[in-house]
């Protein structure tokens, strides 16, 4: 006898929202889900499997949860559809408070982690086509959501960047993890002082914890990408047949693949499982919150702050020995990044102007943050001699070349308009 087919879920066609958590279930995996005793203490539910179809999917759902349970849990079997093309998911869908703390539960002894689209996002993916741009923080009025808002973002870029972190993929992987982590992190320190009444104790400065000690162990991998792929490059180019930089460039791949090696079951054990899910039970909490302060007030003294911080560490810019060069490189990035996330609340040209000169200016003290790191870099890979020298002499000029383009974009910088101030 033929299943009446079911309305498919509006779940299927919204974005995820950790209200109503999505978990991507490879399928040898459903078995043992449908045994963990944190999914059973919710069930099992006497429900039918009802069958979905629209444009997008065909499946079937069924409900795992009683009708008692705290958390209404699904799950959902079929294959998206993308005209001629197929691709078969399982996802498990818990909707209520504590979503987040389920999932974390699971992923104890699962490998299992929150989907990063909604399905009708992953069918056109399917199709060739790109997930809607994200408006940002346009619309947001209170600290709480935007600061949910925003480690939303950061984790699914963490989430998606992760599985590249190996020695025989680009070095796209590494690089943007640790932006994602370093947003993330900067935008817990920026919204800490109007959240952290709201939040249980130590919940902010755990999950932080957590990010620094990811960031800190992708940091080896990142600097000798950016040595091989910068500093490396110019001496070959500069001295094609010297066999005197072979050492060099033998050590550096050496302890490249050595940086890489535990990245891999680092970014795909127990414990990154954890920092993820401890992160959606963060925005969970962030999200119950309800509207207390005023949004634009609070990013208009951010950014002032910050740009007063900035503008009086530069001052005597050009006299800036390298030390205090790299605490001004660390102080725009700052400014950058709580620009970038709050221009969206200023839609205007005078911030994408101010915008686009600070990373013109960061960028511009990073090449001089990059030649002093391959300096050090040169030396513990115990690189000495004839060879040393050199590498040396080429930091040294990569960074007085640096410096200059530095000097050009401060000036640019500093005749931005502070778009906060538009009125």
């Amino acid at each position: 006898m033929r299943r009446k087919r079911a309305t498919p879920d509006p779940a299927l066609h919204q974005s995820l929202e950790v209200s109503a958590v999505d978990i991507e279930i490879p399928n040898p995996l459903i078995n043992r889900l449908l045994r963990h005793p944190a999914l059973r203490a919710h069930g099992p539910s006497r429900a039918k499997w009802q069958m979905l179809e629209s444009d997008q999917v065909v499946g079937r759902q069924r409900r795992l949860s009683t009708a008692e349970a705290a958390l209404s849990i699904t799950l959902i079997q079929g294959s998206l559809q993308a005209g001629p093309l197929e691709q078969g998911f399982a996802r498990l869908m818990i909707e209520g408070s504590g979503a987040a703390a389920l999932g974390g539960a699971l992923a104890a002894s699962l490998p299992l982690l929150p989907a990063t689209t909604s399905l009708e996002e992953a069918a056109l993916l399917l199709a060739g086509g790109r997930k809607p741009a994200s408006p940002g923080l346009a619309g947001q009025t209170s600290t709480a959501p935007a600061l949910a808002l925003a480690l939303r973002e950061g984790l699914a870029g963490l989430m998606r960047h992760a599985p590249q972190c190996r020695a025989d993929a680009p070095p796209l992987g590494v690089h943007q993890s640790r932006v994602a982590i370093r947003r993330m992190r900067s935008v817990l320190k920026m919204f800490y002082p109007a959240v952290m009444p709201h939040m249980p104790p130590g919940a902010l400065g755990g999950f932080d914890a957590r990010l620094k000690a990811l960031a800190t162990a992708l940091g080896p991998a990142r600097d000798l990408d950016v040595f091989l792929g910068g500093m490396a490059l110019r001496l070959q180019s500069a001295l094609p047949d010297d066999k005197r930089l072979r050492p060099l460039m033998a050590a550096a791949r050496r302890a490249r693949l050595d940086a890489y090696k535990p990245l891999p079951a680092l970014l795909t054990g127990a414990e990154f499982r954890a920092t993820i899910w401890m992160g959606f039970g963060l925005i969970e909490a962030l999200e119950a919150v309800p509207p207390q302060d005023d949004l634009a007030g609070f990013a208009a003294q951010v950014l002032a702050r910050r740009h007063r911080r900035l503008k009086r560490a530069g001052a005597m810019i050009e006299l800036l020995p390298p030390a205090e060069l790299h605490a001004l490189r660390l102080d725009a990035k700052r400014l950058r990044y709580a620009a970038e996330l709050l221009v969206p609340l200023w839609p205007s040209h005078h911030a994408r102007r101010y915008l686009k000169r600070l990373m013109a200016l960061q960028e511009a003290l990073g090449l001089a943050n990059d030649a002093e790191v391959a300096r050090d870099l040169v030396r513990r890979l115990r690189i000495t001699g004839w060879t040393l020298g050199v590498a040396e002499g080429f930091a040294l000029a990569g960074a007085a070349g640096s410096r200059d383009m530095a000097l050009e974009a401060w000036a640019g910088w500093r005749e931005a308009k502070r778009f906060w101030q538009d009125g």
